[in-house]
């Protein structure tokens, strides 16, 4: 929701400089993609949809992940946010494997 509604002081706070309005624009867009997952997960998890959102953080996680590489100046708001995909997708699969049943641990399913 922070990211959403004010991106600015949040990056800012990370990075220790100002940011353009371009980069708080693509936050905001960016918190309103994390908030409308969130709460469409929350509000019918099916499997489907949790499998989607776990693909879409990790490819979110990865694209922020290569973005960090080529932008000095804001890598670590980037690297923040590559963490916070991978807990938010990690959080996802650990869901899905309690809907559906899955232990992870090849053995036991034999």
């Amino acid at each position: 929701v922070v990211l959403l509604s004010v991106p600015g002081p949040l990056i800012t706070g990370v990075i220790g400089g100002p940011v353009s309005a371009r980069i708080r624009a693509v936050a905001r867009v960016l918190g309103a993609r994390q908030l409308a997952q969130g709460t469409i997960s929350c509000l019918a998890p099916t499997s489907g949809l949790i499998r989607a959102g776990a693909a879409a953080d990790g490819i979110h996680a990865a694209s922020m992940l290569a973005l960090a590489g080529t932008e000095p100046g804001l890598r670590r708001a980037l690297l923040a946010e590559t963490a916070i995909a991978a807990a938010f997708g990690s959080a996802a699969t650990a869901a899905l494997c309690r809907i559906t049943g899955a232990t992870g641990d090849a053995d036991r399913r034999r």
